[in-house]
């Protein structure tokens, strides 16, 4: 088994809407196959909390051996989209 630290990211396919970041998972898999599994169970979860769902695209970090490591990559991904006082970026607090 393996066990990595991952966080999703929703970029908006639409202007007005902002960037929303989750908090870092913690998935323990098998496989490749498992871990796209476990993700996708989450994606899904997470577009159901936000309220438009088929205006975001969804990507995953790369994932990282600590919760440390993950939040801050997270920290300054995050801090990077802030830079373009165009954009705006949310973390969300779910679940």
């Amino acid at each position: 088994m393996i066990t990595r630290f991952f966080y999703l990211g929703l970029t908006p396919t639409e202007k007005k809407l902002p960037y929303l970041y989750s908090h870092v998972f913690k998935i323990t898999y098998q496989n490749d196959k498992d871990l796209v599994w476990k993700q996708l169970v989450f994606e899904e979860d997470f577009r159901r909390f936000n309220r438009f769902p088929e205006h975001y695209n969804a990507g995953w970090s790369a994932g990282t051996d600590t919760e440390e490591a993950a939040v801050t990559d997270r920290r300054d991904e995050i801090r990077a989209w802030e830079m373009d006082e165009e954009k705006k970026v949310f973390p969300v607090k779910w679940p």
